[in-house]
């Protein structure tokens, strides 16, 4: 038995059994500098809502400077913060499945609380502190979500997305003992995190 699901073409920002599709947040393709998951030992240091993180929160996209970033679904701009240490300055947006985080953005064209639509200009890729070339840290969380999961609540984003957009490289050895993964800030009490 076939079902409809199986032959009809997914349409991008609706729901089907598999999930939820994004669009890319960025125009064209790009290399994954650090996919979810990767390097559970350097971020067990870090807390997130007071839990160790289980490896890193997200993906991270290798873009140049200036690159213009996009809303991956309709929704609101929730937040324009900075975090030191971390995402540094960064947007996140709510959508009806839960909330997209945009981290190491520089020039920002939209304001907190604003409506945004799917492929819509949201910011720029800001130049990064750490060692790490300029890229933009993107992240998900899937209502319902658990923020003391060793997680912070965050999916990997991979599953959602266009994969011709994503430019998938072979693991090399000796690239990998040379990359630094970026830091998570130091949780302090009190802290609010994004």
């Amino acid at each position: 038995m076939k079902y409809k699901f199986m032959t009809q073409p997914l349409l991008a920002g609706i729901y089907e059994p598999e999930g939820i599709y994004l669009s890319t947040p960025f125009d064209g393709a790009s290399p994954v500098l650090q996919f979810w998951g990767q390097y559970p030992d350097h971020y067990a240091q870090f807390k997130y809502n007071g839990v160790p993180l289980k490896g890193h929160i997200g993906i991270d996209f290798g873009l140049e400077v200036g690159s213009y970033l996009f809303a991956v679904d309709n929704g609101r701009v929730m937040e324009i913060s900075y975090e030191a240490g971390s995402f540094e300055r960064y947007i996140k947006l709510e959508h009806r499945w839960g909330e997209s985080i945009y981290g190491y953005v520089g020039e920002i064209g939209v304001e907190a609380g604003q409506l945004v639509k799917r492929n819509e200009s949201i910011a720029r890729v800001g130049p990064s502190r750490h060692s790490l070339p300029p890229h933009l840290h993107f992240g998900i969380r899937i209502t319902p979500y658990n923020r003391f999961d060793g997680w912070g609540g965050f999916s990997d984003p991979l599953p959602y997305m266009n994969p011709s957009n994503i430019v998938l490289t072979e693991h090399d050895e000796d690239a990998g003992a040379s990359f630094t993964p970026h830091p998570m800030a130091v949780e302090r009490p009190g802290m609010r995190r994004p």
